[in-house]
């Protein structure tokens, strides 16, 4: 079959209409692979911000148990006036007064500036200040009250490190006087609430 040169005329409009549609099928396709890459993309940051705010949300309630779980050690501690400042003041008053009920003969009592504590307390870094006590006493019952008693009704949080207990004097003497001499030292623990 041969074409004639008034078919091709005939021809030049229908061939015209078919390559726009190709073009504009192809302007379509591309636009719509590219809209597809777009969205694709979008997804994506958006799974990533999903997942993102699950950790976060993850973290928050692991979190929120973990300070449910240690709120009762935390207001514990906070009530021992372990965040406190040291109320060095209040310590020595119950000392004196510690003392006259347990009925010992003397205390001295040497307390040292604040230093970095070695280790952590509730995961926090602490200060302590090392406090050494000399004591006379009767005999060593009365050591273990005062320090039952001082652990129990002192301000703030302390550590016993040691304690040695020497005889001192004449056992066979009439009078009473005291018999042992007891060296303590203690540490004295602090933090700040937001752990600095």
């Amino acid at each position: 079959m041969k074409l004639k040169p008034d078919d091709l005329q005939l021809l030049r409009g229908p061939l015209l209409f078919l390559l726009v549609a190709l073009l504009i099928s192809l302007v379509w396709w591309v636009g719509t692979w590219q809209y597809l890459r777009v969205v694709e993309g979008e997804q994506d940051a958006m799974r990533r911000s999903l997942g993102a705010a699950r950790a976060q949300l993850e973290n928050a309630h692991t979190q929120q148990k973990y300070f449910g779980d240690n709120q009762a050690t935390y207001a514990e501690l906070k009530s021992k006036g372990l965040f406190d400042k040291q109320k060095r003041l209040e310590w020595i008053e119950l000392i004196t007064q510690l003392r006259d009920r347990r009925q010992i003969f003397s205390i001295d009592y040497n307390i040292s500036a604040q230093k970095p504590f070695v280790g952590m307390v509730a995961n926090l870094p602490a200060l302590t200040s090392k406090i050494d006590l000399k004591i006379a006493l009767l005999h060593e019952q009365d050591l273990l009250n005062f320090l039952k008693d001082f652990q129990q009704q002192a301000p703030g949080v302390f550590l016993l490190d040691f304690c040695s207990l020497q005889r001192s004097g004449d056992v066979d003497r009439a009078e009473v006087a005291p018999n042992i001499e007891a060296n303590c030292t203690l540490q004295w623990l602090t933090l700040k609430e937001n752990g600095a």
